[in-house]
C-alpha cells in the first residue's frame, strides 16, 4: 500500500510542476506560493476533521518548524525559477534532493551509505549537467534558485521524516501549511508586495487540488518507506515528466545527450536505494 500512495504522489508532484509553470506566467512567484497554500489549508483542515487523527507530541515542534521554514524558502524559489528558466532544464537539477536528504539521514537519522551510493551519487552530479545542457548552462539565477531548491527539500525532507513521528501525515500537514502560509505572508508584507495571486482563483484550484495528494501521499508513504526512496522515484518521475511537459506543451528543443544523462540519472537513484529496495 505504502508503495501505491508513493506513486500517487510522485505522478501528482509531476502534475503540479506543470500547474505552476502554467500559472506563473502571468503571477508573482510570491503571491502564487501563498495562494496555493492557503488554498490547500482548508483541505487539510477537512481531512483531519473526517480522519479523527489523533493529537501530536511535544518533539514534533523543532524539526516541525525546520521543515516548514525550508518548504517556506523552496516553495518561492521554486516558482521563481520556473518563470525566469526551461522547465525542461531547471527542474531535472531537483534530482540533487535524493543526494541531499541521503547525506541528512546520514547526518541526522544514522544512515550507513554503501560506497555505490556514493558513487552513484557522483554520476548523478556529473549527469545533471549533462542535462542542463553542458557545462556552460550551469550557471544563471534560475539554476542557482533550484539549486537553493534542491538543497532545501533535500535536507527538509529529513526532517519532515522526524516530524512525522510525532504527529499524524494529516495533521502534519495543517501545521506545515498554516506556518508555510504565515512566513510567506510575513515576507510579502516587509516587501510590500501582493499577497494573493492576480487572476482568477478558479484556475488555482487545479494545481491546490493535485498539491494536496502529492504531499499527503507523500508523507503517508514516508511512514513505511525510506525518505530517500519517496525522493528517487518522486525526481526520477519528475524529470521524464519536466521533459515531456517541456517538449509537448513548451516547445522547448530537448537533445539526445540531455535524455542520455536524464536516463543516467534514474539509473543512479535507484542504485542509491538498491541497499534499501533488497533488504
Amino acid at each position: 500500500m505504502a508503495v501505491f500512495f508513493l506513486l500517487i504522489s510522485a505522478l501528482s508532484w509531476s502534475l503540479f510542476d506543470l500547474t505552476r509553470k502554467q500559472l506563473v506566467s502571468t503571477r508573482s512567484p510570491l503571491a502564487l506560493s501563498i495562494t496555493l497554500n492557503l488554498g490547500a489549508l482548508p483541505v487539510y483542515l477537512v481531512a483531519f476533521w473526517l480522519t479523527g487523527a489523533e493529537t501530536l507530541t511535544s518533539g514534533y515542534w523543532l524539526p516541525g518548524f525546520i521543515a516548514a521554514s525550508l518548504a517556506a524558502l523552496a516553495a518561492v524559489g521554486f516558482i521563481t525559477a520556473l518563470k525566469l528558466g526551461d522547465i525542461a532544464r531547471v527542474v531535472p537539477l531537483l534530482s540533487m534532493t535524493p543526494v541531499i536528504s541521503t547525506l541528512g539521514a546520514y547526518f541526522f537519522l544514522d544512515e550507513i551509505l554503501t560506497v555505490w551510493q556514493w558513487l552513484a551519487m557522483i554520476i548523478i552530479v556529473v549527469a545533471i549537467i549533462g542535462v542542463q545542457g553542458g557545462i556552460r548552462f550551469v550557471r544563471g539565477k534560475p539554476f542557482l534558485l533550484m539549486a537553493m531548491v534542491s538543497t532545501c527539500w533535500g535536507i527538509g525532507i529529513v526532517f519532515d521524516k522526524m516530524a512525522l513521528q510525532h504527529a499524524p501525515p494529516v495533521l502534519h500537514g495543517v501545521i506545515q501549511t498554516s506556518i508555510v502560509s504565515g512566513l510567506l505572508i510575513a515576507f510579502a508584507l516587509l516587501r510590500q508586495q501582493r499577497v494573493i495571486a492576480e487572476g482568477s482563483l478558479l484556475k488555482v484550484i487545479p494545481a491546490m487540488a493535485v498539491f494536496v495528494i502529492a504531499v499527503i501521499a507523500q508523507w503517508t508513504a514516508m511512514r513505511d518507506i525510506d525518505a530517500g526512496i519517496v525522493e528517487t522515484v518522486k525526481r526520477s518521475i519528475g524529470i521524464l515528466g519536466a521533459m515531456f511537459w517541456g517538449f509537448l506543451l513548451f516547445k522547448e528543443r530537448i537533445k539526445l545527450i540531455q535524455i542520455m544523462c536524464a536516463c543516467v540519472i534514474i539509473v543512479c537513484m535507484i542504485v542509491i536505494l538498491l541497499p534499501n529496495l533488497t533488504y
